[in-house]
């Protein structure tokens, strides 16, 4: 529980500091808040650099989930205010990058961590993370533009049409569901296939790769499919995956299975970012953003617990069954007020 709490720790930090932080965002502007973010990760890498104890690890963690929040609705109000038509393309190459952060950090990790002469390896690791975001850091201030809507008036209504907030629960159900999931990634496939680190690092490099490479691709693909189609397909698809990975006896294939899964998971969450900005007032894309995205925290606070919990007391098995059932159940409920709003429409059409 210790592993999965760290989970709902950053996630917590997450859900307290949304909302303020995209009401800042439409203040101050898009560029101070990201480069805060930036500062706060630093700061978490260094303490991490020094952390002996565990309510040392608690404190970066929640660093970082400030940072990551700063960062996320900063540079997602970034591509509301460009305006376009192809928004989960756009959103796509913000995973893209993301990604591709991340593989290059999975490297690092594994020559750091398998280097004789760096005897204290974690603490290096964590040094280079802090020297690489003071980098980002100074490169942000020079090149990063400002891209907040100049604006003559304050908007003091920042309530959200009933389409919004929809999208907001829906995108909140989401985020329980697959970080049930995510947040025993490592324990099960401990324990299931008594993996050690560099079969686990493999697992998860395929997705990783695919993603960073796919998600700008897949950003299109939505554009051009349309979000009710994608979240159709994802979520069947995320059922079906779901209930296949508990029955892998292969550590690799089930690096290759969880790769389909991940390809889901980010389809449905570009698709649901992409409906969400479009036709958000300027003057409160920040706060908006705030609120889309604390949803998804709220989830990923209550999911690990979840997951934690059905790992720990009823099976290894239990938290791939448990979303299974609340991705189908999902499913039908999305279909049925599809259904429903398709009715109404042709209704209002007759008159």
């Amino acid at each position: 529980m210790q592993v999965t709490g760290l989970f709902s720790v950053f996630s917590l930090g997450l859900v307290i500091m949304r909302l303020l932080i995209g009401y800042i965002a439409d203040k101050a502007g898009r560029k101070p808040v990201f480069v805060l973010g930036l500062i706060f990760y630093t700061l978490s890498y260094f303490i991490y650099s020094n952390a002996k104890m565990i309510s040392l690890i608690y404190i970066g963690r929640g660093l970082q989930a400030i940072a990551s929040a700063f960062i996320s609705i900063s540079s997602y109000s970034m591509i509301a205010d460009l305006n376009m038509k192809n928004n989960a393309h756009n959103f796509g190459k913000v995973d893209s990058y993301s990604e591709k952060g991340g593989l290059l950090g999975i490297i690092l990790c594994f020559f750091v961590l398998n280097t004789p002469k760096l005897v204290d390896g974690w603490s290096v690791l964590f040094m280079i993370c802090a020297i690489a975001s003071i980098i980002a850091v100074i490169y942000s201030i020079i090149i990063l533009n400002e891209t907040k809507p100049i604006l003559n008036k304050d908007f003091l209504n920042i309530s959200l049409p009933t389409k919004k907030n929809n999208i907001i629960i829906f995108n909140l159900i989401i985020s329980i569901f697959t970080s049930i999931v995510s947040a025993i990634f490592v324990l099960y496939l401990q324990s299931r296939f008594n993996s050690n680190l560099l079969q686990i690092g493999v697992a998860f490099l395929l997705p990783t790769v695919i993603i960073a490479f796919a998600s700008p691709k897949l950003g299109r693909i939505s554009d051009n499919i349309g979000s009710k189609k994608i979240l159709v397909t994802s979520l069947s698809t995320l059922i079906f995956i779901l209930l296949i990975l508990p029955y892998t006896d292969n550590v690799y294939l089930y690096g290759v299975v969880w790769t389909v899964y991940c390809i889901a998971v980010t389809l449905i969450g570009i698709t649901l970012n992409g409906v969400y900005v479009e036709d958000i007032a300027e003057e409160i894309r920040g706060t908006a953003i705030g609120k889309l995205t604390m949803g998804a925290n709220i989830g990923t606070v209550i999911g690990p617990i979840i997951g934690g919990l059905a790992f720990q007391e009823i099976s290894i098995q239990a938290p791939f069954f448990i979303s299974s059932i609340g991705f189908a159940i999902l499913l039908m409920l999305y279909m049925k007020y599809n259904k429903i709003r398709s009715q109404r429409r042709i209704k209002y059409r007759s008159y």
